[in-house]
């Protein structure tokens, strides 16, 4: 895929899409309605995928969640001086929400916030971790208090650093990264995109961070989810990667 143009000073490049080989499996297939508890929903690049409802919404059969691992979450608890500073700068409160009109309001600061302060530079993030894993939220912090502003790569690097800032204030259980095939630029249907899922008001929303430089993010009352992209099944991720001390063990159907 060439280069999208998000706005006037950033730009989102996609050239290297993950394929993910464990999804090259046939898809679960079931001939009939089992039971009400279970249902069959036809994916953009899977075929038939069977979920079965899950509490108030519906889970994909047969995946579960990845576990949190210190490959993506290193340090995740951090409370250094950095990090404090951080979060300060986004000027969303840490405390417990008291309502989900103001979770809401939470996660639209945050997106407001990447928007002004996040660039896209690959090589300048190459740089945040000399370690073989992803940024912790330490190391974000330090290249922030360095730098006045953060950066960020590809579709995961997006996606991680969201998660990161969400999950620090919001309840764990609202926030995973969600990976979903597409065929964008001719890629093959196993290409994966990576984005956001937010639990709220008793379904799930999909929210792509590539698109902080060209999508408001709408009020509490207009709530909706968010994609940029037309091949990508945001709808039906293959897999859900939820912050530390999420409870979450299985991978939700997001709603639009």
């Amino acid at each position: 895929m060439g280069v999208k143009k998000a706005g006037e000073k950033n730009e989102t490049r996609y050239s290297d899409w993950e394929i993910n080989p464990e999804n090259a499996r046939h898809p679960i297939k079931i001939p009939r309605r089992l039971h009400p508890e279970m249902t069959v929903m036809k994916t953009m690049h899977e075929g038939k995928i069977a979920y079965l409802r899950f509490w108030n919404f519906w889970v994909r059969v047969g995946t579960p969640a990845h576990e949190p691992t210190d490959t993506f979450f290193h340090n995740y608890e951090s409370g250094s001086k950095q990090v404090r500073n951080l979060l300060t700068a986004i000027g969303v409160p840490t405390t417990w929400p008291r309502t989900e009109k103001e979770i809401w309001k939470r996660i639209a600061d945050v997106w407001s916030w990447l928007g002004g302060n996040v660039r896209v530079d690959g090589t300048a993030y190459s740089t945040i971790t000399a370690a073989d894993r992803w940024p912790s939220i330490k190391e974000l912090a330090t290249y922030f208090a360095d730098h006045d502003e953060l950066v960020w790569s590809a579709c995961f690097s997006k996606a991680h650093l969201f998660a990161v800032l969400l999950g620090r204030v919001l309840p764990r259980w609202h926030v995973f990264i969600a990976s979903a095939h597409h065929t964008e630029g001719g890629a093959p249907p196993t290409a994966s995109h990576v984005y956001v899922g937010i639990y709220l008001t008793g379904r799930w929303f999909y929210l792509d961070p590539t698109a902080v430089y060209s999508s408001p993010f709408p009020s509490f009352s207009k709530r909706r989810s968010i994609g940029i992209f037309k091949t990508v099944d945001y709808q039906h991720p293959f897999s859900a990667r939820p912050v530390p001390l999420s409870p979450l063990d299985k991978v939700p159907y997001l709603e639009k």
